[in-house]
């Protein structure tokens, strides 16, 4: 089913309806049902006159950018209404949540069988740097990865201990990124220990390698420019008759991408994954969406063609971000280190880019001078519809004719002041909430910090993660208040304790209890380096208190030496009761 609305609703809202399927007989399973959502990926140059930055064919950008973890940043908000009822309210940043959930509750396996699907690979927890403006001593080398980035985890390669190849002043771009395909940012260093004792494995990010690859294939090309000849066998316009993910290059000076992204309904909302079997009830969807345009400079350094020496570091540095719909950049950029993906289009003297996520079509009109394409089908939504045995039929409706929906909605809340370091905080979530099941906190380094880029936030930057992960800020003495009373018996003060008292057990299959039958992509150490998710568990009350509706409270101090902001999100219980037989809703 596609689309209700097309152009007119894709620069900020996608609606769905679910009529045709509910007039189809058949039983719809929500649980194994998606959404189709075609994204066009477009980076070009900022005038025809330096078209010749990005050369026709080219493969330099193949390694240049990247989804963050998960295509449901993607969504900023969603109201899901069942029967034309309210069942999933607006929350503005559900992404922060939904990717809370996928860390939480992914398996290996489910990424090895679902990642590629939903675009979800966790970031490498240490991998992330943090730098000022160009002019503080302890930029060094982080400038390549952003000018006054803060917090940046966009190093998806190191500088390779290789020969070095002759360099002139014409090529510094390609310098130290010997093949973009694979092999050109495999993490190769010379001694075993980083600098500051990191583990070298922490030097980039390969979860951000991995979503490349996902999304790089070249339907173009020959084998010297790495695409093995594969072009040759399956095409850019084979790959638009089977929707399969491609790069695109029709002119100098533009490169697109089409990516099919899957949104698993369950991944969006915990409802579809508490519904049974319906048929007659209509699902609509009106989904707020995050579609964002960067424009941004790359300089070359310089590097000593003898020795390998660097005489002279790579800058990113970038000038405005736009989101249409939304608040997030669902776009990382790949830092223009050597070895990283980014130095490839870096140039002697400052080349300026636009890159911009769509859907559907591209709709910024910074890029309008190119010829972009479009996604070849609008949103869809993929339902597997059942014909039951009629015996089978009878039987499944007559052992349960009514069925009561447990499920679990989320209200979001933001301290509106940043926390300086070491500071406390102590503020009120909410008044009143009946069947609180959670509360998370999470944390993010504030923009007002001295020497950062005031134009872009936590979320709008394409330079970190964020919001696919926390950003690595130390709270302690932290705890929740319920009603007035500790969620702990005694406040958090260590991160051991934040880690194996609660988030090591949060959405764990069996809890995290069974020694070999376990879920989830945070372990203690990937909490102690970056994925900061402080969480309580306030599902355990009397069931005389349940539907009583209880304030939330939330105490501790920033450890670290820099100002955050927080975001709460509460986890709570909500309950539908449906007629099986017609669909409708009952209570």
């Amino acid at each position: 089913m596609d689309n209700l609305v097309y152009e007119e609703f894709y620069a900020s809202q996608i609606v769905l309806d679910s009529t045709s399927l509910s007039n189809s007989g058949g039983y719809i399973n929500w649980q194994e049902s998606w959404i189709l959502m075609p994204l066009v990926v477009t980076l070009s140059t900022d005038a025809t006159a330096t078209s010749a930055n990005l050369p026709l064919n080219t493969n330099i950008a193949d390694y240049s950018w990247a989804f963050k973890s998960g295509y449901w940043q993607m969504i900023d908000s969603m109201t899901v209404e069942f029967n034309n009822q309210n069942v999933i309210q607006t929350v503005p940043f559900t992404n922060v949540f939904r990717s809370f959930k996928a860390n939480t509750t992914f398996s290996c396996d489910d990424i090895k069988n679902h990642g590629s699907s939903t675009g979800f690979y966790p970031d490498t927890a240490g991998s992330w740097s943090y730098s000022q403006d160009s002019a503080g001593a302890d930029v060094g080398s982080l400038q390549g990865r952003g000018d006054g980035a803060g917090i940046a985890n966009n190093a998806n390669g190191v500088l390779r201990t290789v020969a070095i190849p002759s360099v002139s002043a014409s090529t510094p771009g390609n310098v130290g990124y010997v093949d973009n395909e694979v092999s050109g940012i495999t993490a190769v260093v010379a001694s075993p220990i980083g600098a500051g004792g990191q583990n070298p494995n922490s030097l980039f990010n390969e979860g951000m390698k991995r979503r490349q690859e996902w999304v790089g294939y070249s339907g173009v090309g020959t084998f010297a420019s790495g695409s093995l000849n594969q072009s040759v066998v399956n095409t850019g316009d084979n790959c638009k008759t089977v929707f399969r993910n491609t790069k695109i290059q029709t002119q100098a000076g533009c490169i697109s991408w089409i990516i099919y992204a899957k949104l698993r309904l369950k991944d969006l909302a915990d409802f579809f994954e508490k519904v049974p079997l319906l048929k007659g009830s209509t699902i609509r969807f009106l989904i707020n969406t995050n579609q964002a345009i960067t424009k941004f400079t790359m300089t070359a350094g310089t590097m000593t063609s003898t020795t390998g020496g660097i005489t002279s570091q790579p800058l990113l540095n970038i000038l405005n971000v736009t989101i249409t719909g939304g608040r997030t950049n669902p776009i990382m950029l790949a830092s223009a280190s050597y070895g990283s993906g980014g130095n490839p289009i870096t140039k002697a003297s400052i080349a300026t880019y636009f890159i911009s996520c769509s859907i559907y079509k591209n709709s910024f009109s910074d890029q309008s001078i190119y010829t972009t394409p479009t996604a070849v089908v609008p949103c869809r939504l993929y339902a597997p519809v059942y014909t039951m045995n009629p015996l089978a039929e009878s039987k499944y409706l007559s052992l349960a004719p009514t069925k009561r929906v447990l499920y679990k909605d989320i209200f979001q809340y933001q301290y509106g002041v940043p926390v300086g370091a070491n500071d406390t905080f102590n503020f009120l979530v909410t008044n009143g909430i009946n069947r609180i099941r959670s509360v998370l906190v999470v944390p993010f380094v504030s923009n007002t910090n001295t020497g950062l880029n005031t134009l872009i936030d936590a979320f709008s930057t394409p330079l970190s993660a964020t919001p696919a992960m926390p950003d690595p800020i130390m709270l302690t003495n932290f705890n929740i208040l319920v009603s007035g009373m500790n969620l702990f018996l005694s406040n958090e003060l260590y991160d051991f304790e934040a880690f194996r008292e609660q988030l090591m057990s949060a959405n764990q299959l069996n809890g995290n209890l069974t020694t070999g039958l376990t879920s989830g992509q945070i372990s203690e150490d990937d909490f102690s380096r970056g994925y900061r998710y402080y969480y309580g568990d306030v599902s355990r009350s009397l069931p005389s208190e349940e539907n009583v509706s209880r304030s939330i409270q939330v105490i501790g101090q920033n450890a670290s030496s820099v100002k955050c902001n927080i975001w709460v999100f509460v986890e709570f219980m909500k309950e539908i009761t449906i007629d099986l037989t017609t669909g409708a809703r009952i209570d």
